[in-house]
């Protein structure tokens, strides 16, 4: 098995600890363990102690290492964090190989064996309350909210606030999230990736550290697919705090257009990913040429495309000026019909693959960017020639016909959600889009 020509092995342990490592002719390892146990995983009346817990997990020491030696220790390595994602809580790191033993004994052990300090666990109780606030007093919070559920449908689990409820974080025992973090913090419902110069007693390292731990069963979360869009969905609200209190006519507005695009497992991702770059992708796109450089429109305007967890959209959007937003949201419109009736150049589309091919390069002159070619290949099934051989086959008559299938014929036909946050818009006085 290889990924970019350079091979890598995998093996499980007894206890169900999925393991992949590649070695590298680096000085450093790159690395993360993976818990298939994210925001999603929470009950009722949990909402947020995934993200807590990955705070405690973080400060709070273990059976084996004070919170004290905690914090030592993480400053020992090049980088370390923890992050709580949906589905999964993730904990990279960076290092000097030397470091790779010390590293191994210290993440198994706060991680199967938390000490969750007491003093530790109240001080992330305030931090991850201060967070929460940050973005729950974010003044476009309730409106990127709103958006996303009309887009992915209320109830998503797409629209799920990691952070959860302030109620349950200033409510929530050490009791009550040791039992939490043994519901999903077993060795069957992790994988550990290692990427680096790696020493050759690594595996007896793994098996050393983690072949003790305790079993268990998967909790990785399975998401359904989204309901799709019948028609488009238009919110136009008013935004104050975005506008120009010295050159009012100068305010500008934040335009937010999801549109309904395949997942990345279809066949048509790799066309629709092309085609999102080609319409807003840098600042050789048509967006960012026409709405933006020749049209004065906006400063940064542009087009993205997502396919995870079993869901696709594509993003436009960015910062239009307020007082001629509707021209600015007729101009985007333009450009999506342009790319139906016309064919893209083959200078166009070859300029990308060769940036595609250029990322790629780069991404692998370090440790992490074969971590990250690792996580394809095992989530995806996707390997390095494999992505390259997809980008290589795409057609000027492909992207046409994508853009005939996915974006809307004009602002009245497709299947999109459009939000305009807008400082110049009256509170009483709503404006049809």
């Amino acid at each position: 098995m290889s990924t970019h020509n350079v091979p890598y092995r995998q093996f499980t342990l007894d206890n169900g600890l999925h393991v992949m490592l590649q070695s590298t002719p680096t000085k450093t390892i790159s690395g993360r363990l993976r818990v298939n146990f994210g925001a999603l995983n929470e009950l009722s009346g949990e909402e947020g102690l995934a993200h807590f817990l990955e705070h405690t997990l973080m400060t709070g020491g273990s059976a084996n290492y004070s919170p004290e030696d905690t914090d030592r220790i993480r400053g020992t390595f090049g980088s370390y964090n923890a992050m709580t994602g949906l589905d999964r809580t993730l904990f990279p790191v960076d290092m000097l190989s030397e470091d790779l033993p010390l590293y191994l004994k210290f993440i198994s052990d706060i991680t199967f064996n938390p000490r969750l300090d007491a003093t530790r666990f109240e001080e992330e109780r305030q931090r991850v309350l201060v967070e929460t606030s940050d973005a729950k007093s974010n003044p476009g919070f309730k409106d990127v909210q709103t958006y996303k559920k009309s887009f992915f449908g209320e109830g998503s689990p797409q629209t799920y606030f990691i952070p959860g409820d302030e109620d349950v974080i200033r409510s929530v025992t050490t009791e009550y999230m040791r039992s939490f973090q043994a519901r999903g913090y077993n060795a069957a419902n992790m994988d550990l990736i290692l990427v680096g110069n790696l020493p050759d007693n690594i595996e007896e390292l793994v098996h050393q550290n983690f072949g003790d731990k305790a079993t268990g069963k998967s909790t990785k979360f399975k998401f359904s697919k989204n309901p799709d869009l019948r028609g488009k969905t238009l919110f136009h609200t008013h935004a104050p705090e975005l506008y120009n209190k010295d050159e009012p006519s100068e305010s500008n507005a934040q335009l937010n257009i999801g549109i309904v695009a395949p997942d990345e497992t279809a066949t048509d991702s790799y066309v629709v990913g092309m085609l999102t770059q080609i319409l807003g992708g840098d600042s050789n796109s048509r967006l960012f040429k026409i709405v933006s450089q020749r049209m004065g429109l906006a400063y940064n305007v542009g087009s993205q495309y997502g396919g995870q967890n079993n869901s696709g959209v594509i993003y436009v959007g960015g910062s239009i000026k307020s007082i001629r937003a509707d021209e600015a949201i007729d101009a985007i419109f333009e450009q999506m019909r342009i790319m139906q009736e016309r064919p893209v150049s083959n200078s166009e589309l070859d300029r990308l693959k060769r940036n595609s091919r250029y990322g790629i390069a780069k991404t692998f002159e370090t440790n992490g960017g074969h971590v990250h070619a690792i996580e394809s290949m095992h989530d995806k099934g996707i390997t390095v020639e494999k992505h390259l051989a997809k980008i290589d086959a795409i057609t000027p008559a492909d992207i046409q016909r994508a853009a005939q299938t996915y974006l809307p014929k004009n602002r009245e036909q497709g299947k999109y959600v459009l939000m305009l946050r807008d400082p110049l818009k009256e509170k009483k006085n709503p404006t049809k889009l």
